[in-house]
């Protein structure tokens, strides 16, 4: 007893001692703390305030125009567009994600920023409490989410969080048997297509009383589209956008996806995205696969929707660091439930989830961060204490080995401007191409959250190949053995 209350103590003592010198670090930060940057949010503000005004937020103008009014000051986007003066960054949503930004464009850029700034932060805070919900302890998922989630997405002003919240929200609604509420959150994860798409389709074939309610929904986002931005919007989204879009980032060294990895090993763009579409395609066929046994391995009916999610981010065309955290909610299900080597291959996935690579590698302020939200999750696992030391130490060395070699990238060079009724991809094709590199360490520092996954879909595809009677045997161990960790 004494032995356990001391452990406690020191661990207590380690972490407050992480979590100072991580707080001091991260002040360091200087022009590149989240809440300065948010660096996509002038995008859908410009793209808003384009809309509103009846205009294409499609085309290079007025997009062009907007965001060089609004991206000042001493961040990288600042000076970006103070050195590049034909650059525009494109907003590629569907036209009902654009519907908060036309209200938010009214208002002075600086306040709608502050809102924003405070939405993100409120969907990921709200993320936590409905896992917390769904039996998931919350010291978990919040250091899973901590930096991945809430710095990422802040970092970039992105609308992620609030589709990531559809996602946790429709869960928790199946794991308390509302099916009707479950499918117009799950419907509401089309906020991001790629990840809404296999989570509505999981929907509509696993859980029947949600179907009506999903499909109206989606009816609803489409008249919602068709309005805002009228037929012609909605299908040059559909036919130009989507297609250009995919087309423009095939070598950006930013991508995560499959078409990124396929062009780095030399197959043409059209090669390239050829195999990240069909990378897409499998895993959402897989994803239907797994998901009804898995969920009925586990008793845990929030696996239909997470693991579609979790296969979204697993490849395919178009791939950010803002878009893995869908990956999140299943890793901590599996996290929480399984048991034995099971749960500390889940634990460690989720460490290298929880570590936003490419940021971390260009900002060394980070590095007792990473280490502070992987301890963190071991610690809330409640992970064998060597296992868990062996995994931190691992991720330390790599991250450090990385920072021994900062990153680099070409510096673009942009016509002074682009016709005005040109997709902004044009424009962002060459911008995207000119920051391409043939740099291995940025192929590499994508390999741990490529491993992550893979271990991820590894693990839901063995609970769906457990024989049945496994299957149940092993839904009472975990009832049986599950308890949250005390405080």
């Amino acid at each position: 007893m004494r032995s356990a209350g001391g452990t406690r103590i020191f661990l207590v003592v380690v972490m407050t001692v992480l979590a100072l010198l991580s707080l001091r670090d991260f002040a360091r930060l200087g022009p590149g703390l989240p809440w300065r940057t948010m660096d996509d949010f002038p995008d859908f503000y410009c793209a808003g305030l384009t809309l509103d005004g009846g205009a294409s937020p499609y085309t290079y103008e007025p997009l062009h125009a907007c965001e060089h009014r609004v991206n000042t000051g001493a961040t990288f986007r600042g000076l970006l567009f103070a050195s590049n003066p034909g650059v525009a960054v494109p907003a590629p949503q569907p036209p009902f994600d654009f519907v908060p930004f036309t209200v938010l464009a009214r208002l002075p850029f600086g306040v709608a920023r502050t809102i924003d700034a405070f939405a993100i932060l409120l969907a990921v805070a709200l993320c936590v409490y409905a896992l917390a919900a769904a039996r998931v302890p919350w010291q978990l998922s919040a250091a899973a989410f901590a930096l991945s989630t809430a710095f990422v997405e802040l970092n970039t002003g992105q609308i992620v969080p609030f589709a990531l919240l559809a996602l946790v929200l429709a869960g928790l609604a199946l794991a308390r048997r509302r099916d009707a509420f479950a499918g117009i959150l799950a419907a509401l994860t089309a906020i991001e297509p790629t990840a809404g798409v296999p989570v509505i389709a999981a929907t509509l074939l696993f859980v029947p009383r949600a179907r009506a309610p999903a499909i109206g929904t989606i009816l609803v986002l489409a008249a919602v589209s068709l309005a805002i931005g009228g037929p012609h919007g909605f299908v040059e989204y559909l036919a130009r956008v989507l297609p250009a879009h995919a087309a423009s980032e095939v070598h950006f060294p930013y991508q995560y996806s499959l078409t990124y990895a396929a062009a780095f090993f030399g197959l043409s763009s059209a090669a390239a995205q050829l195999v990240g579409t069909l990378g897409y395609l499998a895993a959402v066929v897989l994803a239907l696969a797994i998901a009804g046994p898995a969920s009925v391995a586990l008793s845990r009916r929030d696996l239909l929707v997470f693991l579609p999610a979790l296969c979204a981010v697993a490849g395919g065309a178009f791939l950010h660091q803002e878009e893995i955290c869908f990956a999140l909610p299943a890793l901590l299900v599996f996290t929480t439930t399984l048991r034995g080597r099971a749960q500390v291959a889940s634990a460690i996935a989720l460490c290298l989830l929880a570590v936003p690579w490419i940021l971390v590698w260009g900002s060394k302020q980070l590095f007792l961060a990473s280490i502070f939200v992987c301890a963190a999750v071991v610690i809330a696992a409640r992970i064998e204490w060597r296992a868990a030391l062996t995994a931190l130490l691992a991720i330390a060395a790599v991250i450090y080995a990385f920072e021994l070699h900062p990153p680099h990238l070409p510096v673009p060079s942009l016509p002074p401007a682009y016709p005005a009724s040109a997709l902004v991809q044009s424009e962002w094709r060459d911008y995207a191409e000119g920051r391409a590199t043939r740099d291995p360490l940025w192929f590499a520092v994508k390999l741990p959250t490529w491993a992550a996954l893979a271990a991820a879909i590894a693990l839901a595809s063995s609970l769906a190949l457990r024989p049945r009677n496994a299957s149940e045997s092993s839904r009472k161990s975990s009832r049986e053995s599950w308890h949250p960790p005390t405080a």
